[in-house]
This record gives structure tokens, C-alpha cells and sequence, in this order.
């Protein structure tokens, strides 16, 4: 997906903080436990009980991962979702034939859209449940098969170094009316993103809150 770069910087920032809030998660745990231990402290047996501690702290924290500190994949895959609901992207459509697969899978054939990124772009790869990636790259064709008609009937498809200014100014405005996949994504990013507070996204909670 080629997403903004403002947005590319928040997922990074996203990601950070979760393991960030995981680290704190998993001593808080340690150290609540440790301190309930029998075992004189810095003793053999001591030690060995906190690495007891710290194995049942990584276990308990992979458990709640998927909940507390969700992978960006799984929150892209839910902010798709919700875009693809809405009345403009959600059909029904026919189902995308062989050609049109094979359209879609050819590198550099749809002008560029780049709502959005007025600062620029920033590749990110997902991986999404095959049936999201279905459903977005068909509503991604069938919005945008009236706009690729006509930059088709114009011959404005393609890389074409010797375009009149005419013809790339209608270029541009047709590209704009364009929704690829990477579009539908920018959007539900910056409008369908999981609330972090309602996830439990953004701080870990409290070793107690278990």
C-alpha cells in the first residue's frame, strides 16, 4: 500500500509504543510477583524462581498481545473493513474476471493517485486475509472503471513522455476521480483507524487489571 508519509510515521509510532507498553507490561509482572517470593533474595533459588517469573510473564503477555497491542496488520485489516462498508465502496459488484485480474496485478498501468500524500508517499506492505484483499481490489476496479475507460479512449494510460500539458492536465483530473486499492487504504487509515482507548491500543494496563 502506498500510504501518506505523515501516515507511514504513525504507524512506526504505533509500533513503538506497543512494545513499549509490552516491555512495561511484562516487569510489572515480574516485579509484583517477585516480591511475593519466599526465596532469600539473590540466592540460586532466587534467581531461579524470577526466571520461573519472567517465562509465565512472556506466556501471559502473548495472550493478551492480540487485544492490548494488536499487529498493524490486523488493524489495517479491521480499518478496511469499515471503509469498505460505506454506500460508495461497498456494492454490490460483479465479480472481477480473469482479465481483469490480470489488469489489476500490471505494475504502473493506472495513473497516479495521490490523494492524500501531498507530501509524498510511503510503501508499506500488509498482510490481509485473502477475501479483504478480494473485496478491496474489486471495489477498487469497479469504482474506477468508468474514470479507466476514458483515460483508455484518450490514450492516457501508461507511461507517455510526450503528453501535451493538455493532455496531462486531464490526465491528472481523471486520476483524481480514481480509487485504487492503495486510496481505499489511505482513507481508512486517517478515518477508520481503531480507536486506541476502545482497543486498548495505545498503554498496556496495569499487571493487576488481569
Amino acid at each position: 500500500m502506498q500510504l501518506s508519509v505523515q501516515q507511514a510515521g504513525r504507524l512506526r509510532l504505533l509500533i513503538k509504543r506497543h512494545r513499549e507498553a509490552e516491555t512495561r507490561f511484562f516487569k510489572s509482572l515480574v516485579e509484583e510477583r517477585a516480591a511475593d517470593l519466599a526465596e532469600p533474595v539473590d540466592t540460586p533459588q532466587w534467581e531461579r524462581a524470577v526466571a520461573r517469573l519472567r517465562r509465565q510473564a512472556r506466556m501471559e503477555a502473548a495472550e493478551v498481545r492480540p487485544v492490548r497491542w494488536p499487529a498493524l496488520d490486523v488493524l489495517m485489516e479491521r480499518a478496511l473493513k469499515e471503509r469498505l462498508q460505506l454506500e460508495d465502496l461497498a456494492g454490490p459488484w460483479l465479480p472481477l474476471t480473469a482479465g481483469e485480474r490480470t489488469r489489476l496485478s500490471l505494475s504502473g498501468r493506472w495513473p497516479a493517485c495521490l490523494s492524500g500524500c501531498e507530501h509524498g508517499t510511503a510503501e508499506r506492505a500488509f498482510t490481509l486475509d485473502d477475501t479483504v484483499v478480494l473485496q478491496l481490489r474489486t471495489a477498487a476496479w469497479r469504482v474506477s472503471e468508468p474514470v479507466l475507460k476514458e483515460l483508455e479512449e484518450k490514450n492516457l494510460i501508461g507511461p507517455q513522455a510526450d503528453l501535451s500539458e493538455e493532455a496531462r492536465v486531464e490526465r491528472d483530473r481523471l486520476a483524481a476521480k480514481l480509487y485504487p486499492s492503495s486510496r481505499i487504504a489511505r482513507e481508512a487509515v486517517e478515518d477508520h483507524w481503531p480507536d486506541p482507548e476502545d482497543d486498548q491500543v495505545a498503554g498496556a494496563g496495569a499487571a493487576g487489571n488481569m
